[in-house]
């Protein structure tokens, strides 16, 4: 397909886009949502049907989100193959499957065979292998064979997230026989097209050409003198979030993907990224958060519970750590009952710096601006911010105490104890995400929950350790 924007004239099924105002987008999405509902109630199909067509694949999936899952399915139900193929790279899971029980397999195929082959292999390896069989066996050959390929890569690397899709042409034509090749393209067949490939008889990738330049150059012109050579390439087993990584550092807009022989066998391009980069924020944000990535969009209270509760037990479990502390040095509480009225203090300001700490290092290392190769630079200067803001926060919480309690020893263990707590707390939420990064586990894991336990704990012995020695050494806390 070449690269032009849909046009709804060419497509009897589709009626004249209607835009939505950007600068109005939520309030103009929910009054069609409000109709949507009130044609629902009226049982109307085909002024639904129209409703839909009329709007954006993108709007219709946001317009349809707060619907429950039966409606959003029984709506796109009433869209033919085409448009439908388009709306379901923007839905829900949920919704997917709905939809999928009201169809038969022929017409889940028509309509998988309608979309570009990464995405009829995302929806594909969603489905059950039992109902995936059955489906591909109702598919032509064609798409059948390219999405069975890209089936064969694990989703997350660079071959599950590739396209079928490209433009290529051979090292030995001219540029006029380029241009004659991209004419006989049918529209459907190849989105976004930015680069024509250049490839020899074996496919094997030897330069790209720039649209533009391919459509200026003389048509008598070799393909050869006009290419770029050694152009950027990704292997098919590099991990998605490496090629995020690679996009990003070169603003590219389209990436071959190759075998380990140079063989050409797909491109990933800008929009396949921006979804690899939502899902890989949703799921970091979901584990800072100590929550299932599943609840970002559950509309069932029950579900979202359900999914919450795990990590809170967890969370609870781990405080039992803290109690036992506590317990512990239950004589110096009670020798000195002022001790537990700073408890609170001393576990709030562990858990803040350690989740500030660990926050800003698990976003440098999805960025690529913390690496474990300068691990000691980061350290070093996570140590001196911790040094800093703990003796300013030792300073204040002397004061504040000495002014409450007039108790000079107290105040003392108090300054101590923070100063020491930051400075903890700060390398723990620096240096375990760094680790986990190292030995290849989600950094993201070691925040939420998990730091703020930690730190719980630690902070709660070298507060009551140090007022337990000052007592022993006859200071009288």
């Amino acid at each position: 397909m070449s690269d032009l924007t849909r046009d709804s004239s060419a497509d009897p099924e589709r009626t004249e886009e209607r835009v939505l105002d950007p600068g109005n987008l939520d309030a103009e999405r929910h009054a069609v949502e409000l109709q949507f509902r009130q044609l629902l109630s009226n049982g109307d199909e085909e002024a639904m049907r129209d409703l839909a067509l009329e709007l954006s694949p993108g709007d219709l999936a946001e317009v349809l989100r707060p619907l429950s899952v039966e409606d959003t399915a029984g709506i796109l139900r009433l869209l033919p193959a085409d448009p439908l193929a388009e709306v379901l790279g923007e839905i829900d899971n949920r919704s997917q499957s709905a939809l999928f029980t009201l169809l038969n397999h022929d017409e889940i195929a028509d309509i998988i065979e309608e979309m570009p082959s990464d995405e009829a292999a995302d929806v594909l390896g969603d489905l059950d292998q039992e109902m995936a069989a059955e489906v591909m066996a109702a598919m032509e050959e064609t798409e059948r064979s390219e999405v069975a390929e890209l089936l064969q890569y694990p989703p997350e690397s660079a071959g599950g997230l590739m396209a079928k899709e490209f433009a290529s042409c051979l090292i030995e034509q001219t540029a006029g026989e380029a241009v004659a090749m991209l004419r006989t393209l049918d529209e459907d067949d190849l989105e976004q097209i930015h680069f024509v490939y250049v490839l020899d008889s074996g496919g094997i990738l030897k330069g790209r050409l720039p649209l533009f330049r391919l459509l200026v150059s003389d048509p008598v012109t070799p393909i050869a003198e006009v290419m770029e050579s050694d152009p950027l390439y990704v292997n098919v087993d590099l991990d998605q979030e490496e090629v995020v990584g690679f996009f990003m550092t070169h603003d590219l807009i389209s990436l071959p993907v190759v075998l380990g022989d140079m063989v050409m066998v797909g491109r990933i391009t800008a929009d396949d990224v921006m979804d690899v980069m939502e899902e890989e924020a949703t799921e970091d944000i979901s584990l800072l958060a100590g929550v299932s990535k599943e609840e970002f969009g559950e509309q069932s209270s029950f579900r979202v519970a359900r999914s919450r509760l795990p990590w809170l037990l967890g969370a609870l479990l781990g405080q039992l750590g803290a109690v036992m502390v506590m317990r512990h040095f239950e004589q110096s509480i009670e020798s000195m009952v002022a001790l537990a009225f700073y408890i609170p203090m001393i576990m709030a300001m562990a858990g803040n710096i350690g989740i500030q700490t660990s926050s800003v290092v698990v976003r440098g290392l999805a960025t690529g601006e913390v690496d474990y190769y300068h691990l000691g630079r980061h350290l070093l200067r996570e140590l001196r911010t911790a040094l800093l803001t703990g003796f300013g926060v030792a300073v204040c919480i002397y004061l504040m105490s000495w002014a409450i309690s007039l108790n000079t020893d107290l105040s003392l263990v108090l300054a101590v104890a923070m100063l020491l707590v930051v400075l903890f707390a700060a390398m723990a939420g620096a240096g375990i995400p760094m680790a986990l990064h190292r030995f290849g586990i989600d950094p993201a894991v070691a925040t939420g929950p998990f730091i703020t336990t930690a730190n719980d704990i630690v902070s709660m012995a070298i507060y009551l350790g140090l007022a337990t020695l000052m007592l022993s050494l006859g200071r009288g806390v």
